[in-house]
């Protein structure tokens, strides 16, 4: 699946095509709570492992946007 923006859904905010599961979802499960990309299919079943992996692609790639002004990047 793509990651799509939709401003009629999540408010634009990234998503994984037809799941309405947001890109920051998954990153903050992984980064936060510290789960594993298999683990995060477990969590949210309608994606595959490629899903998963996609989305922490387009966060890290596009990490700018998801932080805030005052969050310093980690290094």
């Amino acid at each position: 699946m793509d990651i799509v923006h939709d401003d009629d859904h999540s408010q634009g905010a990234p998503t994984i095509d037809g799941t309405g599961i947001r890109v920051k979802d998954i990153a903050s499960a992984y980064e936060h709570s510290g789960y594993e990309p298999d683990e995060i299919t477990q969590l949210y079943p309608a994606l595959s492992l490629g899903d998963v992996h996609r989305a922490l692609a387009y966060y890290y790639d596009h990490i700018q946007d998801f932080r805030s002004p005052s969050e310093p990047a980690s290094a």
